[in-house]
């Protein structure tokens, strides 16, 4: 079964359903922020993450919260709504500042990096200067090497690995612009037989 068939439909949008007895089981209580600005549960966090990656990017998301047995006074709807956005725009924000210390710190390991290069090339030329034989001919080959070795990390860091941070990005984003809507429901009764 392919990953989108799991989820469900409604209005063109891919549902992610969370079902909880009640609401504070969204929410991390560890943190004593009012419920606007208070962490998800990392489970909730992390499958609502999961789903969101399972989901084509085409293909636009819904959350679906549905709570079975909330005591009075029950959360407003938006007000759940608006703390799974506060959520994911924190950590989307936070992301955001990773992405561009990761940018600036690549940046700056290019500039040590070209450094050693030419460093390393520089002695490479000097060890021209021995007397010929395999001495000077290992020792300058390995000079040539280490310089061309110390641009590998920058380079890494500038082309490769900034790309997960940036599908994180687009993930959060995606969970963001989610609709979400909270139902209500009444908890099954449970019948005492003989």
């Amino acid at each position: 079964m392919a990953p989108a068939a799991r989820y469900r439909v409604e209005e063109g949008r891919s549902c992610i359903d969370i079902h909880v007895r009640q609401s504070r089981q969204l929410f991390d209580f560890r943190d004593p922020a009012p419920f606007r600005e208070r962490d998800l549960d990392d489970d909730a966090a992390d499958y609502l993450l999961a789903a969101a990656a399972e989901i084509p990017r085409a293909q636009p998301l819904a959350i679906v919260v549905t709570i079975s047995d909330e005591p009075e006074p029950r959360l407003a709807p938006e007000v759940i709504a608006e703390a799974v956005r506060a959520h994911f725009s924190y950590q989307r924000d936070h992301l955001q500042r990773r992405l561009r210390e990761h940018l600036r710190r690549g940046q700056l390991f290019l500039a040590v990096g070209f450094s050693m290069l030419v460093a390393f090339l520089s002695l490479s030329q000097l060890a021209l200067a021995l007397s010929p034989g395999p001495v000077r001919e290992i020792l300058r080959e390995g000079l040539m090497i280490t310089g061309w070795v110390a641009l590998w990390r920058p380079i890494e860091v500038l082309l490769y690995d900034w790309w997960p941070l940036v599908d994180d990005r687009r993930r959060l984003a995606r969970i963001i612009d989610a609709t979400v809507s909270v139902r209500y429901t009444a908890a099954p009764s449970v019948e005492k037989g003989a």
